[in-house]
């Protein structure tokens, strides 16, 4: 007979203790998990972005519907009045085709109101409301579970867009991208980061540390046809990340003057996280020739990130609460 393991509930809070430091970031990093369920090829476009006094957890891309924008709001909590509220505020100010509301369970009457918006707005629009909880098997890790609370009329499980292999185009053009180019970190750089990522960013949660826990690297390519290296400000909490940054930014002109050029000093005010990053124009789609330009300049400038910012850092991190 065949030993069959039994499916254990995990609670969510034990998987990712905090929203905005450990569940959001997961999210943004797996969302092709997510897409997989809702049928969408999603692309993660940035997190945390100011719309009006608030801030979106998820701003991303459907890269089968001409990039159209998805705003994604998440919990590890019941839904409330109050993120329905900021739900619509985001769609409305993202201009967001797709709504995807990620909560630990809905309430019936938000459920009900996803129900009435997917009913009385157009064919363009749509909300999805999806639960998140975890499961193990056993004496395994646990896995994320996603189970669909509320979807568009129109929707159906058919419509899913990843392919068999797993991959879509568009995911494949990246993982081509970021093979080589991590190879090259290991085999040259003496780094040990994993090699095999299709989304359009490798971050500090592949790898990518600065030595400094409150602080981060990320390499992206963005929608508006930019490629980015990027700082970012990972600290407890939002005062934290505005002292931190202020305190760096007194060091601005020696910065930039090491690295050779001006960069885009980002306080992001309605955001947690703050931001400083190199950018040259740049796109997946570009031309082989151009994607290795690209690539060269994103393994130059992600290796001199630290050395160059190792001092200033020590220095915000004796003064920082």
């Amino acid at each position: 007979m065949v030993n069959l393991g039994r499916i254990v509930n995990v609670d969510v809070k034990d998987v990712w203790s905090h929203e905005a430091q450990d569940f959001t970031p997961w999210l943004a990093a797996n969302l092709d998990i997510l897409g997989e369920e809702l049928g969408l090829d999603l692309e993660l476009d940035d997190i945390e972005v100011p719309v009006g006094g608030f801030s979106l957890d998820i701003l991303a891309r459907d890269a089968n519907n001409n990039h159209a924008a998805v705003a994604i709001e998440n919990q590890i909590a019941g839904t409330d009045h109050t993120h329905l509220g900021q739900l619509l505020t985001y769609a409305a100010g993202t201009e967001a085709g797709t709504v995807i509301w990620v909560a630990t369970n809905f309430r019936d009457e938000h459920r009900a109101a996803l129900d009435w918006l997917n009913q009385h707005t157009d064919e363009d629009t749509n909300f999805f409301g999806v639960e998140i909880s975890a499961i193990r098997i056993g004496d395994s890790s646990p896995a994320p579970l996603f189970r669909l609370a509320s979807v568009p009329n129109s929707w159906s499980k058919q419509v899913k867009s990843t392919p068999k292999n797993g991959m879509t185009e568009r995911q494949q053009r990246y993982a081509q991208f970021w093979k080589p180019l991590l190879e090259q970190l290991n085999d040259s750089r003496g780094w040990n980061v994993k090699t095999e990522n299709s989304a359009s960013y490798y971050d500090s949660g592949s790898g990518l540390g600065t030595g400094f826990g409150r602080f981060g690297r990320t390499m992206r390519f963005t929608n508006d046809g930019k490629a980015r290296v990027e700082l970012h400000f990972a600290g407890p909490s939002k005062e934290w990340n505005e002292e931190a940054f202020d305190l760096l930014h007194e060091h601005k002109d020696n910065i930039e003057k090491e690295l050779g050029e001006e960069l885009n000093w980002d306080r992001l005010e309605h955001a947690k996280g703050c931001r400083v990053e190199m950018r040259r124009t740049g796109s997946i789609e570009d031309s082989a020739d151009n994607l290795a330009e690209i690539r060269e300049w994103m393994i130059e400038n992600i290796s001199r990130f630290p050395i160059v910012f190792k001092p200033y850092l020590e220095d915000v991190l004796s003064k920082a609460g």
